[in-house]
């Protein structure tokens, strides 16, 4: 199944040492009333959650970053739709390296941002809904 919506409009952020990453893009997608769309982020984390799906749960990891070090958020590319209950649910695969160089990715869980973070979100010019999806197990896109 497949939609074709135009983008509408895109919300550009900054976010600062301490916000959380989903919890943001949470709150930009009801303070500009986005109700689908595509984000994209890159930045600097102190702390990461990731999440890699496995036989019907995720196997997480957390890294922390020490002081004076930082874990590049090399890469954020997800979609943004609406639960069932009209909330904004962020969809969002990571990349990132941390401190040694040693790469890591899955998705995103949580990232607390240190020092700063980008974020782009394209809205869509229509709403999107994720949506329990009983064959898979999982909320999806529902088109």
């Amino acid at each position: 199944m497949e939609v074709s919506l135009s983008p509408s409009s895109l919300v550009i952020a900054r976010l600062h040492p301490g916000e959380e990453l989903l919890e943001s893009i949470r709150q930009l997608s009801r303070k500009y009333a986005i109700s689908g769309g595509l984000i994209v982020a890159i930045g600097g984390l102190k702390h990461l959650e990731v999440g890699v799906y496995k036989q019907g749960k995720y196997d997480v990891q957390s890294f922390d970053a020490s002081e004076g070090e930082t874990i590049e958020l090399t890469s954020a590319i997800g979609s943004l739709a609406l639960d069932e209950t009209g909330a904004p649910s962020p969809h969002i695969h990571v990349t990132a390296a941390l401190p040694n160089h040693q790469p890591v990715s899955g998705h995103l869980l949580k990232g607390v941002v240190s020092p700063l973070a980008e974020v782009f979100i394209v809205s869509a010019s229509g709403t999107l809904r994720r949506l329990m999806d009983q064959s898979i197990g999982l909320p999806a896109l529902t088109l």
